[in-house]
């Protein structure tokens, strides 16, 4: 049975999906991955990490035993079998998909990076269609677990989303991936418990070191989403690029926080405590904050609900992360026309609306901005903050792949924060 977001206890929802961002280390999974997967006679190089920036953007390698299927090709039968997070595509949209195309959708998910990357590595189970973040990518690529997408069988991609994503730093020309969601990393409260001009502030991050909001104050129990607020607290921006320094001064502000604010570390907390009224004031991704309209209590307002992303309110002089996540066509998938009919599908207008509206997370539609989403009543105007534009990727900072290096200093780092020293 199908059930919609509110139906499900936040505990059971919040376990299965964002959690699962970068909760456990990204780049250790990828370690694991790249080690089963040695360079291949044929291959055109050895599996290697290809890392881009907006400032830098990256073609993922191409492999001679990993080509991308011709064109003219009919759909193949059913079932497609598609592997995502828990909870994260509109049942209406897989009808949908199966009404139109005759051909069932089985949906297997999965709890983290971590086991997805272990499931794919194996090559014992066989998905067609792949939910990766887009910081995960290189390590999908390298190990050869995803196919290049052939674009003629996917009209809808140059045809409705923003150029930014058709051509992504990370991906240029859309080799492996197609865009699904995008988000913003920022600042939710309620206007009934926090009083002050969030949006006024010369750093709004310094909201979360406020004693007035003690007691009612969440952040992402989540190493990166976490430890980056630490950083923006001094005036920290590339956080990517974060030096031992960094991560220092991130972990200092942080240790301030239990006694100063009694500090909840919290992956629900933009959701659904929030609307809720357990928390006045979080951390919160743009979707979770989407999502959290559907989570007030039955004559509770709503409209008191507030989302900023701080770079857009100070014109980037003070940090914050945006990004997006991503739909692949497996390298074993045995149904890859059908898989890139399904991608193209989810990529129409109207589609990525359809899912929008039961998933909170926004699509980055060419049709779409703050304006139009609250005319067509998807979003309240007092959250069109929390609408992501095409030009936010020209600010703030993209969410990329640490080094295992990299990432093992933060972990590290979020280990003394827990301990609390």
């Amino acid at each position: 049975m199908a059930f919609h977001p509110r139906e499900r206890s936040p505990w059971r929802r919040t376990m299965s999906r964002r959690e699962a961002l970068r909760l456990i280390a990204g780049t250790a999974a990828a370690g694991g991955l790249l080690a089963g997967c040695g360079s291949t006679p044929g291959s055109s190089s050895a599996p290697r990490l290809v890392i881009g920036t907006r400032e830098n953007p990256v073609e993922q390698p191409l492999f001679d035993d990993r080509q991308s299927i011709d064109s003219g090709l009919e759909p193949e039968e059913g079932p497609l079998r598609v592997y995502n997070w828990a909870d994260y595509i509109n049942p209406a949209v897989l009808k949908g998909f199966t009404q139109r195309f005759g051909s069932e959708v089985e949906v297997t998910t999965f709890y983290n990076s971590q086991e997805a990357a272990q499931k794919l590595r194996t090559g014992k189970i066989s998905f067609d269609v792949f939910f990766p973040t887009q910081d995960d990518l290189p390590k999908y690529v390298a190990g050869k677990l995803l196919q290049p997408l052939n674009h003629d069988y996917l009209p809808n991609l140059q045809k409705n989303v923003w150029p930014t994503l058709v051509d992504p730093f990370y991906d240029r020309h859309s080799r492996y991936t197609a865009p699904y969601v995008t988000y913003s990393t920022g600042i939710g409260w309620r206007t009934d418990v926090v009083s002050v001009d969030v949006a006024g502030m010369e750093n709004p991050w310094d909201v979360f070191w406020d004693p007035e909001y003690r007691g009612v104050t969440g952040l992402y129990d989540e190493y990166r989403d976490a430890l980056s607020v630490g950083m923006y607290r001094s005036g920290i921006t590339s956080v990517n690029d974060a030096k031992p320094s960094d991560l220092e001064k991130a972990r200092d502000n942080l240790l301030e926080l239990p006694d100063l604010m009694d500090i909840r570390y919290t992956i629900d907390g933009a959701y659904s405590r929030l609307p809720e009224g357990n928390l006045g004031l979080a951390q919160a991704w743009s979707g979770d904050t989407l999502l959290a309209i559907q989570y007030v209590p039955e004559g509770r307002d709503p409209s008191v609900l507030r989302y900023l992303w701080p770079p857009k309110a100070t014109q980037d002089r003070v940090g914050g992360m945006i990004s997006n996540d991503c739909m692949a066509v497996l390298a074993n998938a045995e149904r890859p026309v059908l898989a890139h009919a399904f991608i193209n599908y989810v990529l129409d207008t109207k589609v990525a609306l359809e899912n929008m509206s039961w998933l909170g997370y926004q699509p980055p539609q060419k049709s779409l901005d703050p304006t139009s989403m609250v005319d067509r009543g998807l979003v309240p105007e007092t959250l069109a903050t929390a609408v992501v534009a095409q030009e936010d990727f020209e600010m703030g900072q993209i969410t990329t792949q640490l080094t295992p290096e990299e990432d093992s200093s933060w972990q590290e780092t979020w280990s003394r924060v827990q301990q609390g020293g």
